[in-house]
């Protein structure tokens, strides 16, 4: 994208644009050639042009009026790029179901990963993500039970996809450069049927890891009896922090066997 002037970050908008030529190929070459695509937030579009080159069709979600005008006026021009102008929480999912995406990536505003990240695990994509965090994120959505940072993410995330690191980037990485390291982690799909629905999942874990130092038995008391520990074969002293995605959701099947018709609210992530 040409442009006359340097593009600025806008802090409000959590933005810090990846300037690490290595890392925007390594980030590219992830997605599948020829694939539907959706980016969210491309910015200046350093990985948006060799993504351009890749895929048969990418849609970029854009709230920043700057970039969402610039990539409009591009769009004239290459025919397999669609913008959407809009914040990310209100359009994701119209914008992956209308572009057919097989894979979404994106560097995530930090401000808004936890429940962008929520939303995102809800979708079924036949090929997959390549999602850029904050590491601390990064670091709880890739992490397993037993780990300290382990917690409601590292779960939502296992019930379509397993993740994994790709990068780890220092601040130089960006420009401007944050104030922390940021990581980059790949979503593939494992095509298991999950065991329970992702409404159920997302408001068991809510309740779940309110209160991480209580045990899972007093966390759903009053709502799940020592028969019922005894009949899912999970210790009622266990804490969140223990049980692996399988328990967590044969816990939400417990309570919601029928699962959940309507969206429930994201809540705190």
């Amino acid at each position: 994208m040409n442009s006359d002037s340097k593009p600025y970050a806008k802090k409000a908008l959590g933005q810090h644009f990846l300037k690490d030529r290595k890392a925007i190929e390594t980030i590219a070459a992830a997605v599948s050639e020829g694939a539907n695509a959706v980016e969210i937030g491309p910015g200046p579009g350093a990985i948006t042009e060799l993504l351009l080159e890749r895929v048969a069709k990418l849609t970029v979600i854009e709230k920043d009026n700057r970039f969402a005008e610039q990539w409009q006026q591009r769009a004239e021009e290459k025919q397999n790029l669609a913008v959407v102008h809009g914040d990310v929480l209100d359009v994701l999912e119209k914008a992956v179901t209308q572009s057919a995406a097989d894979w979404v990536v994106g560097n995530l505003p930090y401000n808004i990963s936890g429940p962008l990240t929520a939303r995102l695990a809800a979708l079924e994509l036949s090929g997959g993500m390549v999602l850029m965090y904050q590491k601390e994120v990064a670091d709880r959505i890739v992490s397993g039970p037993g780990s300290r940072v382990y917690g409601s993410l590292s779960v939502m995330v296992r019930h379509h996809y397993e993740p994994r690191r790709l990068l780890v980037l220092p601040p130089g990485a960006f420009a401007p450069p944050p104030k922390v390291h940021s990581a980059v982690i790949t979503l593939t799909p494992h095509h298991r049927r999950p065991p329970c629905d992702i409404r159920a999942l997302e408001v068991t874990l809510r309740e779940g890891f309110r209160h991480r130092r209580k045990t899972i038995f007093n966390n759903f008391k009053g709502k799940l009896k020592l028969v019922d520990w005894m009949e899912l074969v999970i210790d009622p002293d266990s804490r969140p922090e223990t049980l692996p995605y399988a328990k967590w959701a044969a816990i939400a099947h417990r309570l919601y066997p029928d699962g959940l018709g309507i969206r429930q609210g994201l809540g705190e992530w």
